[in-house]
């Protein structure tokens, strides 16, 4: 290579040097990463402030549901305390009745008869005790002296009778009439002087004690044959309305088998049973709305009036009941008809 060749290139590679530095640039920032040129940025449009604060949610009241049955306030199943063929009843199912009423009676002709003798019996045993205890009155001395007067003439017309015939010295007296009646009149007789003497000899203290026990005895024969009597019959217990009969007249009853139901279905409950978690916020006289299914158009309203006091386990659940008194309502209710139940909790 010539010497002028050398000069040639040694000046085209300087060149760029040279005139950089007349550009305002540093030649050493020639290969560096350009400085991004700043761009100017629109500010954000304000969101203007709500002109109206908008109205929350209604917050609503949660609820405790169950399905129950309804059962009426008071309500009794009754039985005989006896075991007999139904005879009566007086009251069928549906018949409004009082306290006392009859409502159904068992055959009770053979009672009857028992309690005519028993009562009898201390009739008799009460007024020998009362002349043991007391002594005989003038009465009682009047009308025994009177009976034994009576049997001594009746004793006399038989003897003259007898004596007219032929007395013993007939050899067939004793196959007659008159003979038979002298034997009756003297036994009447003999009889009217034990009574006589029985009664104005003073009683000792053996025969006080004696007509004493006699009778206890009648009053307690005649009190088990009364108190028969009585298990022979249902009377109701308070005011209410016969629901149920199960047997009919003719059939045998059982004793204490529950042969009706007697309710009063002037103030009738909801019983639900809710589960114990329930409990805690649960409160007597809670407001409930409740919804029966034989009238799905009514909406009934209620109180809780009771919540019981013993728990029952099912499959490891336990629930405990709730009693809801049921306002005054013109439907008509009656005993197990199914009832959902609402109560509101605040």
């Amino acid at each position: 290579m010539s010497y002028k060749s050398a000069i040639s290139i040694l000046f085209f590679i300087l060149l760029p040097a040279l005139t950089l530095p007349a550009c305002g640039t540093n030649p050493l920032n020639f290969f560096a990463t350009p400085t991004p040129t700043a761009t100017a940025t629109r500010p954000p449009t304000p969101i203007p402030p709500p002109t109206a604060t908008p109205t929350p949610a209604a917050r609503v009241a949660p609820t405790v549901r169950v399905v129950g049955n309804l059962v009426a306030a008071k309500q009794a199943s009754l039985s005989f305390a006896a075991t007999g063929r139904v005879k009566a009843l007086p009251a069928p199912e549906g018949t409004r009745v009082k306290t006392g009423d009859l409502l159904a009676a068992l055959d009770t002709g053979a009672l009857e008869f028992q309690l005519a003798q028993a009562k009898a019996a201390l009739d008799l045993a009460t007024a020998s005790w009362n002349r043991t205890q007391q002594g005989a009155t003038a009465d009682d001395i009047a009308i025994v002296k009177a009976n034994l007067e009576r049997a001594q003439v009746a004793v006399n017309q038989a003897q003259s009778a007898y004596d007219r015939i032929g007395g013993n010295s007939n050899p067939f007296i004793a196959t007659t009439t008159q003979a038979l009646n002298l034997n009756q009149a003297i036994a009447a007789y003999q009889g009217a002087i034990a009574q006589y003497n029985l009664v104005i000899t003073r009683p000792t203290q053996a025969e006080r004690d004696a007509s004493a026990a006699t009778l206890a005895q009648a009053q307690a024969t005649y009190e088990l044959v009364r108190q028969n009597l009585v298990n022979a019959q249902i009377v109701a217990p308070f005011d209410g309305t016969v629901v149920s009969i199960v047997p009919k007249i003719g059939e045998s009853a059982t004793a204490n088998s529950p042969a009706l139901i007697l309710a009063d279905l002037t103030q009738m409950q909801v019983l639900i049973n809710v589960d114990e978690s329930t409990l805690s916020i649960l409160r007597l006289g809670q407001a409930a709305t409740i919804f029966v299914d034989a009238y799905p158009t009514k909406n009934l309203t209620g109180r809780v009036k009771k919540i019981g006091l013993l728990g029952t386990s099912t499959t490891n659940i336990v629930s405990v009941p709730i009693w809801i008194d049921v306002d005054k309502t013109d439907a008509p209710l009656y005993p197990g008809l199914t009832a959902t139940v609402e109560i509101a909790i605040k």
